[in-house]
């Protein structure tokens, strides 16, 4: 079954320069994210292009609306829209349109001049749109809780979302909503360790690739430093694969014990499928930087590692 898929993540402002690195594509190689096929990169697309960096785009709206910004303020809002990757690959040519209209939904309730950047990513596995917004309201107050409301209005936003995409695509279908499934999503917390993960495996690497004859010893202890931040949040992630595993498979037996029910337990079947697809997307997401550490860890000699395991059990 399709599904029509809009996220919100909102953000204080600390994650706009990585984000708007990878939104935009300005870095020349993307380690940590190696389902970007830069051969596609030129195919991608933008509905809005942002005029200066992220930060600057979000403190040129915040200044120009002369709005108060409290310590905790969320300064700005990405949003992720895509869809179930069969519907993908069946409306390739249709793909900009979905996007377009996904756009346009997007705009007439945030505001199209509070919109920083909106860029339709085609070159990775499943198309999807990151669109980036400040949450200004009419009246020019900074308000995310206002502009998307509290949990019984998010799904309102996904039942219209809905509603805009099946009526050109009749085939896509409404996830139920997860207040009434009481599934766990990933916390925001969760995708934060991803972005943080990111960056320390990017400077492990570069650590390990500057080091050589004249500065091996100074270099050493930096990239061992590097592996003593990096090892605990390696074993957070092998431990959270192993949960999303279990919670998969619990998935698929749940899915294959429906399939042997009554035409009446068929929608709940549909969402078991789109639950388990999410499951396996978030493990092949953690399993890629998993493989992507243990890579790096490889190339350190093995008394290292051991030695920097062992600070980490005496603390």
């Amino acid at each position: 079954m399709a599904y029509a898929i809009l996220r919100f993540a909102k953000h204080k402002g600390g994650a706009s320069k990585a984000l708007s690195a990878h939104h935009e594509r300005t870095k020349e190689f993307y380690i940590s994210n190696p389902d970007i096929d830069q051969s596609r990169t030129p195919q991608n697309f933008h509905l809005v292009t942002p005029r200066w960096s992220y930060e600057q785009e979000i403190r040129h709206r915040i200044r120009m609306a002369g709005c108060r910004v409290r310590k905790d303020s969320v300064k700005f809002v990405d949003t992720l829209v895509t869809v179930s990757p069969e519907f993908a690959q069946e409306h390739a040519a249709e793909m900009p349109e979905y996007f377009t209209r996904a756009f346009t939904f997007l705009k007439e309730r945030v505001g199209e001049e509070n919109i920083i950047s909106a860029v339709v990513h085609l070159d990775e596995t499943t198309p999807h749109m990151h669109l980036c917004f400040v949450p200004l309201t009419k009246d020019n107050r900074l308000s995310a809780k206002e502009i998307l409301g509290n949990k019984k209005n998010m799904i309102r936003w996904q039942d219209d979302f809905y509603a805009c995409m099946a009526e050109r695509w009749p085939e896509l279908e409404r996830g139920t909503p997860a207040v009434e499934t009481r599934r766990r999503h990933l916390t925001p917390q969760w995708y934060k360790k991803v972005t943080a993960m990111d960056a320390k495996l990017e400077q492990l690497e570069t650590a390990l690739t500057g080091i050589n004859v004249l500065n091996a010893g100074k270099k050493r202890e930096e990239a061992a430093a590097l592996l003593a931040q990096l090892l605990p949040d390696v074993e957070s992630f092998q431990a959270e694969t192993q949960r999303l595993r279990g919670a998969a498979a619990a998935a698929q037996h749940r899915q294959q014990h429906s399939e042997k029910e009554v035409a009446d337990l068929q929608a709940e079947l549909r969402e078991e499928r789109n639950f388990s697809f999410q499951q396996r997307a978030h493990i092949a997401a953690l399993e890629s930087r998993c493989r992507k550490a243990e890579k790096l860890l490889k190339r350190f000699p093995p008394e290292v590692v051991r030695e920097v395991r062992q600070r980490e059990l005496e603390r």
